[in-house]
């Protein structure tokens, strides 16, 4: 099995769904327990964070999307991808990211500790356009052990 594409409303009552589907995948593809419980959370992040911040934006329905794969040999890849997210709430989250991997957020800050833990758990995180037509793609990394 190479991996999985999963697509779903951005609703909440899909987030414990997809976090039981993320657990199954990693399992499938190899990877031990723990790793499927933090790309458990991590996917729980991802989808919380969209259907939070979306609400501001989210006008077509489009369907978020997250793919969990093997990649190189002992890895896992997760791709996250929220189509309507418009290209500079894209370019203001890659430059969040980028600050959130120079260590832990301000105590006192409101934002930027789900930004933090994406860059714990995963490596080679990545925040891009999805594509010409803009929206959303993160994608990361992490070991099968």
């Amino acid at each position: 099995m190479n991996g999985k594409r999963l697509q779903f409303a951005a609703s909440p009552g899909v987030v414990g769904k997809v976090r039981d589907a993320v657990r199954r995948l990693a399992a499938d593809l190899g990877a031990a327990e723990s790793v499927g419980d933090q790309l458990a959370l991590v996917a729980d992040e991802l989808i919380n964070n969209a259907i939070e911040h979306g609400s501001v934006y989210r006008r077509r329905g489009e369907s978020l999307a997250l793919e969990v794969a093997a990649a190189a040999a002992g890895r896992l890849r997760i791709e996250f991808v929220d189509p309507e997210m418009p290209g500079e709430l894209v370019a203001r989250l890659a430059a969040h990211v980028a600050e959130a991997t120079g260590g832990l957020p301000a105590l006192d800050s409101e934002r930027g500790r789900g930004l933090f833990l994406l860059t714990v758990f995963l490596q080679d995180l990545r925040v891009e356009a999805a594509g010409a037509a803009g929206g959303l793609r993160i994608v990361g990394h992490v070991a099968t052990s």
